[in-house]
């Protein structure tokens, strides 16, 4: 019986890895590269510039909230200010990231792609192509 419950375990913590928004993740102002890490029990993302594969710090102690929620604090370059933020996984390769101000009143956000999906659609349409050929 320890051997099933073993596997069990084994199975939950490939799914839980499915569930996290771990990686790089572009917006879809194209404003840049994100990688989100974890860090101690929390996620946080990194900006990615050309000079630094750990830039600045854009997603702050992200909290899981449920499943597929996480919540803490953004960083935004452009105003230099840090807000209130909700990340939520709506699919392995979408995360909508959602900034608040005026006491969590006003919130904006939009979806980000997952950087690795784009690459591995560009090498299955090729893999398809050579098929053909």
């Amino acid at each position: 019986m320890e051997s099933s419950q073993g596997t069990t375990v084994a199975q939950r913590r490939d799914d839980e890895a499915t569930y996290l928004p771990l990686g790089e993740w572009e917006s879809d102002g194209a404003k840049g590269t994100v990688r989100i890490e974890r860090c101690g029990p929390a996620l946080c993302g990194y900006a990615l510039t050309e000079t630094s594969s750990r830039g600045e710090s854009v997603l702050v102690n992200m909290k899981p909230k449920s499943h597929d929620v996480w919540t803490g604090s953004i960083y935004s370059r452009s105003s230099g200010s840090t807000y209130y933020g909700k990340i939520t996984l709506k699919s392995s390769g979408t995360l909508h990231v959602e900034a608040c101000a005026i006491g969590r009143f006003w919130c904006s956000g939009n979806d980000w792609t997952r950087v690795e999906e784009q690459q591995e659609k560009m090498v299955t349409t090729s893999r398809q192509w050579d098929v053909r050929s």
